[in-house]
């Protein structure tokens, strides 16, 4: 398993990869609405779920512009790191 992906065709392969940073923005902006934190990760499950067979059909390819679909060990880490901005939203909405 690669950690870090230094390179497009790493991309998915690797527990993080660009898309990290879009998972723990999307996890910042919804702490920062206040969306509770089971249906927020709930949300989050379900949106990998549902995005490693969209990847896999050409279309899903096409529009996130990927080579191949996630390993699992990228989908767990993209929910931990959007929890991870999850949390930080809403330690700054209880600041």
């Amino acid at each position: 398993m690669i950690i870090v992906a230094t390179k497009k065709s790493e991309q998915n392969l690797a527990l993080l990869d660009p898309w990290s940073a879009v998972h723990f923005g999307t996890g910042l902006a919804v702490g920062l609405m206040g969306i509770s934190t089971g249906a927020a990760i709930a949300g989050a499950v379900l949106y990998e779920l549902a995005e490693r067979p969209f990847e896999a059909a050409g279309f899903g390819k096409t529009i996130f512009n990927v080579s191949k679909p996630e390993t699992t060990g990228n989908a767990v880490a993209d929910v931990l790191i959007f929890a991870l901005g999850l949390r930080a939203g809403q330690k700054w909405n209880r600041s």
